[in-house]
């Protein structure tokens, strides 16, 4: 087993920076394979709807194999490097090549070419993410100092998101491409490929010098079977478990279809990116409040005052468009934008305190299962999530389909686009409310964890003292077997 030394000192605005920028290039690619691949692919390139949307939920279900993998490996990992550092180092060049091929492909490509390169992807980003998340959650056993990583993490993550949705426009503008082409042709999406593979190795570079590695001891491990029942027995983790699966479907549901919205129901044309440009712009702005407000009331309590304070507004859609746009439809645009900014600054709260909050069920972890297993529960989480992100698309996508929604035209039925509308607001929003009212039950305060870490860290000082005398003795029984160290003997 891999057992952390004390929380350690505050860690330096450098280092924040340092361990938050690596999330920029993963923002810059990783909500456009949610965003744009399902309607560049079936739109732009004129693959089938249906079959997009089977491809990417079969490629994020392959993820409920390699995430646990990665995650177990990553703990049982120990080099000179770290046990975190060698596994992103091996995803990057996974990344760069990947997102090439996925965002900048050649003419006429194929569901196979999809299927490939998806994958791709998918397994590069999570040879990164699972050790980078663990890492972060492995800085520091301090409740507030928690939020403070996580909070520069997320904040860079919401400034990737900026990227990510300022980038496509763009290119658009660059290039001269037409309105009519709408949010994902070739110019807006192919710019995405490019920010990513120069970004990603200079950020992991940069990481790699600036931000340490707790220091570990030795220990004995516990089997897969035992630790997942250990993990399943974990009541706290079991709440964010549950919430994280609605919270996942709605979002696939709802991201998997947001530019089909934006072009063909509310008519938007490119102010759709604008929009979204907005909500993360808004959100980056609020992430500080989450920060303090978790401190204050609780994250989950946090999560929950967001939640529905953005839920309220995003009701709103249905009104924008069954109301306003018949009578005004060049309201459309400033109604979405009034929804977004409002919602904007409540966007950052659970990226910003779920980790943090799965940072604290780690310990309570620790304490049950004897193991420090960051790397496997953040794994664990991540398959639970993307499996539910695979089911949302696959849901999602197929349906339109079947309402006989075609991406390619401009001429699409009423109900078609009705059934548009409930993919992109009216499901989402039941299966988050769902979502909200369970982290409320979530149980660990800023006092439970308090005395979690006091009894994580008194165990810890117990085995390094144990290890230490363990070495102690070895030493004095090879002495009087008559052996001297190898030091020693240089010297004389």
């Amino acid at each position: 087993m891999a057992v952390e030394e004390k929380s350690g000192p505050r860690l330096s605005t450098w280092q924040l920076i340092a361990y938050g920028q690596l999330v920029v290039p993963l923002a810059v690619i990783g909500l456009p394979v949610a965003v744009y691949i399902p309607p560049f692919y079936s739109g732009t390139l004129g693959l089938d709807l249906a079959a997009v949307g089977f491809i990417l939920m079969f490629a994020r279900i392959s993820d409920v194999i390699t995430d646990p993998l990665i995650g177990r490996l990553s703990d049982r990992t120990h080099t000179r490097w770290g046990r975190r550092r060698p596994w992103i180092a091996a995803g990057v060049p996974i990344m760069v090549v990947s997102s090439l091929m996925l965002f900048v492909p050649p003419d006429g490509v194929s569901n196979l070419y999809l299927l490939i390169w998806i994958a791709a992807i998918y397994f590069g980003y999570t040879l990164i993410t699972i050790p980078y998340g663990a890492w972060g959650a492995e800085l520091s056993g301090d409740y507030h100092e928690r939020n403070r990583i996580t909070g520069s993490r997320e904040m860079f993550l919401l400034a990737g998101l900026l990227v990510a949705i300022a980038a496509p426009i763009l290119g658009a503008y660059w290039s001269g491409t037409a309105a009519e082409e709408g949010a994902a042709s070739r110019a807006a999406v192919g710019i995405l490929g490019w920010l990513t593979a120069l970004m990603l190795p200079l950020c992991a570079i940069a990481a790699f010098a600036s931000v340490p590695e707790p220091q570990i001891l030795e220990a004995r491990t516990i089997p897969f079977r035992r630790g997942l029942r250990v993990a399943m027995r974990n009541g706290p983790f079991r709440i964010v478990l549950l919430s994280s699966i609605f919270g996942a479907l709605a979002g696939a549901i709802n991201v998997g279809v947001v530019i089909f919205f934006f072009d063909h129901v509310a008519d938007l044309g490119q102010a759709g990116n604008v929009l979204i440009f907005v909500l993360f712009m808004a959100g980056v702005a609020g992430s500080p409040f989450w920060v303090w407000l978790g401190g204050r009331i609780g994250k989950h309590k946090a999560i929950a005052v967001a939640g529905f304070a953005s839920m309220f507004v995003f009701a709103l859609v249905p009104l924008v468009i069954y109301v306003v746009k018949p009578v005004a439809p060049e309201a459309v645009v400033w109604c979405m934008f009034f929804i977004t900014l409002v919602q904007g600054p409540a966007f950052g709260a659970a990226p910003i305190l779920g980790p943090s909050i799965m940072a604290d069920v780690v310990d309570l972890d620790a304490l049950k299962s004897g193991e420090s297993r960051a790397a496997f529960l953040f794994a664990f989480l991540g398959m639970i999530r993307k499996t539910f992100e695979a089911l949302g698309v696959g849901i999602a996508l197929p349906i339109l389909a079947w309402a006989g929604f075609n991406a390619r035209s401009r001429d699409n039925s009423p109900e078609a686009l009705f059934v548009l509308l409930a993919m992109y607001c009216l499901v989402p929003l039941v299966l988050w409310l769902i979502s909200i009212a369970i982290i409320l039950r979530y149980p660990i305060t800023k006092e439970r964890q308090k005395r979690l870490r006091a009894a994580l860290e008194r165990r810890t000082a117990r085995r390094a003292a144990r290890h230490n005398a363990e070495r102690a003795d070895e030493a004095l029984r090879l002495g009087q077997a008559g052996f001297t160290p190898i030091a020693s003997a240089s010297n004389s």
